[in-house]
């Protein structure tokens, strides 16, 4: 609960920072329901930033996180002392206002205690990325005091905003308090869901789509990870929510701070991942669309370029890092074009088909399929966490929810520019998505928007009364109850670390093989040995001993390669003393084998590396000549 308090504390420090440049933009939202995401999401932004200047200079550390934060506190504490007297009125404007929107009210309570037990729990073998980079490279970059350039990685040249905070997380307390940080950005789209969904639609609509929102397995599941989608969508639901404004205030002569705000969402989206280039260049395309009657073109075109630079200058500091130290702006994508160390044509290609194993199909009849194959067909586009797979031929990813009540949409009546800008973007990501890979948590950015018209379909139809009224109700009873099954079985087993009833070596010894593996591994090697890692991507988040991937880019030069001496030369070079080599790396050595596969077999079988022992389905190896102390 320590990590809890902190993150609300840095939240509020968020919220005062972005709420004063709101007030600078001369953005104002329509009270402290609409303002708390925004100036949140602008606040982390600011935030994240910041701690990558402090890391780029090499100055990581408890200390500096604080002083950060102390200085931010500082320059936000007007708006933070506001949010403070505000909350009472957040509560009773936003409290549900009759039976049905209470149930809908308690429905959300309880799914956010439910997602929050997952977040404080130490992060599970199925939280797959962050295991492996997500968490992981702060990690080092903590260890090693500063940012750096980490070769055996790709994944470290990523845009890493999400991970800042991460790293400040990691930095002040544990993965605890990093994971909340995607948590929240959940919780607070999910608060813009409900309050820009009141603000166009009405109350019940609001408080649907909200429901719709957190009833989404995917998204539940994400809420408890540390991941980055639920970033991405926060900032590019923001981006639609803000332009819906401009393009609201223009028609009034005025609002337009909105625009810049929604450049600035574009940006910070940029800075979490390279999908979110599909949110600017939607905002660009319907900024050009809206101002193509304006008067003034020139204006007109001067407005959509200085949005178009200010989103691209917030998302450049990632993308200038990696052709910095790669040679390659969106490092590793688009080797044909821009090459990049440490990578090759063949690892981009094999990487490319990786990204194309999801999905059920490319043609135009399988987009038009999408809706129904997403929602039942739902195993083919998803690496589901373990606990979901028994279940994943049915509806326990996306819900049924969109399903159900986004085809009514139609007959709801108008849906005004917030939810045509919301339709629209939700068919052109999922357009672009359709076409690079169907990895189906990467549509993720579009399901505010969509949770948002559920809403007012559903509102729409419950208000009609009759038939219709009663249909609605029974869908919207199902879909909440499906979307709240997997969610207590993704929080159950994390209630008891989660409230402090079991110790987390004590959880992660019982859940996780990842964690036994490495704990093994450390009791069988010395606190200074350096282990090279060789086999499918390892989650060595848990692995406390310096390493080094093998397989995860090219590091190893043809000379390196060129013989087994010349190998173990090239390892010793890199201060390795130990390998670490997965099952089936030595037992399938054969003619499809890498160069680096068949030297470390021809190693072992000179005894130039010592068998240490097997964990789990990792053998471990000491290389010949080097100290073989045990811990």
């Amino acid at each position: 609960m320590i990590s809890l308090a902190m993150w609300l504390v840095t939240l509020w420090i968020c919220f005062g920072v972005g709420a004063s440049v709101l007030r600078r933009l001369r953005a104002e939202p329509g009270g402290l329901a609409e303002e708390l995401p925004l100036a949140a999401a602008i606040g982390m932004g600011l935030l994240a930033y910041l701690v990558l200047g402090i890391g780029l200079v090499g100055h990581l550390g408890p200390w500096a996180m604080g002083v950060l934060l102390a200085v931010l506190a500082l320059a936000g504490r007007r708006h933070m002392l506001r949010l403070a007297r505000g909350v009472p009125s957040i509560v009773s404007t936003a409290a549900p206002g009759r039976s049905g929107t209470a149930v809908l009210g308690f429905f959300i309570i309880v799914m956010l205690i439910l997602t929050l037990l997952g977040a404080l729990a130490p992060a599970g073998d199925s939280d797959y990325d962050s295991l492996v980079y997500h968490l992981t490279i702060p990690k080092i970059y903590l260890q090693d005091g500063g940012i750096h350039f980490i070769p055996w990685l790709t994944h470290s040249n990523f845009p890493f905003t999400l991970e800042m905070l991460y790293t400040l997380g990691l930095s002040l307390r544990d993965q605890s308090l990093a994971k909340l940080f995607h948590f929240g950005c959940g919780w607070l789209t999910l608060c813009a869901v409900f309050a820009y969904g009141r603000r166009w639609w009405g109350e019940r609509a609001g408080w649907i789509g909200a429901a719709v929102f957190a009833a989404i397995p995917i998204v539940a599941w994400q809420m408890m990870t540390a991941y980055i989608e639920l970033g991405v969508a926060l900032y590019a639901f923001l981006a639609v929510c803000a332009l819906s404004r401009w393009f609201e205030e223009r028609a009034r002569g005025g609002g337009q701070g909105w625009l810049w705000v929604a450049a600035l969402m574009c940006g910070w989206g940029l800075g979490v991942k390279m999908l979110a280039g599909v949110v600017l260049i939607f905002a660009v395309g319907a900024l050009a669309w809206g101002l193509r009657t304006a008067p003034d073109k020139g204006r007109g075109v001067r407005q959509v370029a200085v949005f178009a630079l200010i989103a691209a200058a917030i998302g450049a500091p990632w993308y200038v890092k990696s052709y910095l130290w790669t040679g390659n702006p969106v490092y590793p994508f688009f080797f044909e074009v821009f090459g990049g160390r440490y990578w090759t044509a063949d690892r981009a290609a094999l990487y490319t088909e990786a990204q194309k194993v999801f999905g059920l199909g490319t043609g135009p009849l399988d987009f038009l399929a999408l809706p129904w194959n997403l929602t039942m067909r739902s195993r083919w586009f998803f690496d589901q966490p373990e606990v979901l797979r028994p279940f994943n031929v049915y509806v326990l990813v996306f819900g049924p929810l969109l399903l159900a009540f986004l085809p009514a949409l139609p007959a709801a009546g108008r849906v005004g520019g917030f939810g045509r800008l919301s339709l629209w973007f939700a068919l052109v990501f999922a357009a672009v998505w359709f076409g690079l890979t169907q990895n189906g948590r990467y549509l993720i950015p579009i399901l505010p928007g969509l949770s948002a018209c559920a809403g007012l379909a559903a509102a729409r139809l419950i208000e009609r009364r009759g038939l219709a009224a009663a249909a609605a109700g029974v869908a919207l009873s199902l879909g909440l109850v499906m979307g709240l099954y997997p969610t207590v079985l993704l929080a159950a087993p994390a209630a008891r670390v989660a409230l402090g009833l079991e110790s987390r070596s004590a959880y992660l010894g019982r859940v996780s093989e990842t964690y036994r593996t490495f704990r093994a591994v450390e009791e069988a090697t010395p606190p200074e040995a350096r282990i090279f890692i060789l086999g499918d991507e390892p989650r060595t988040f848990y692995l406390n001993r310096r390493y080094l991937l093998g397989n995860h880019a090219e590091i190893f030069s043809s000379e390196d390669l060129a013989s087994a001496g010349a190998l173990v030369g090239a390892l010793k070079g890199m201060g390795v003393t130990h390998l670490l080599i997965h099952e089936t790396t030595l037992r399938d050595v054969g003619a499809r084998s890498g160069a680096l596969e068949r030297l470390i077999a021809d190693l072992a079988a000179a005894q130039r590396i010592r068998y240490v022992g097997t964990y789990g389905k990792l053998s471990l190896w000491e290389i010949a000549g080097e100290d073989s102390a045990r811990a």
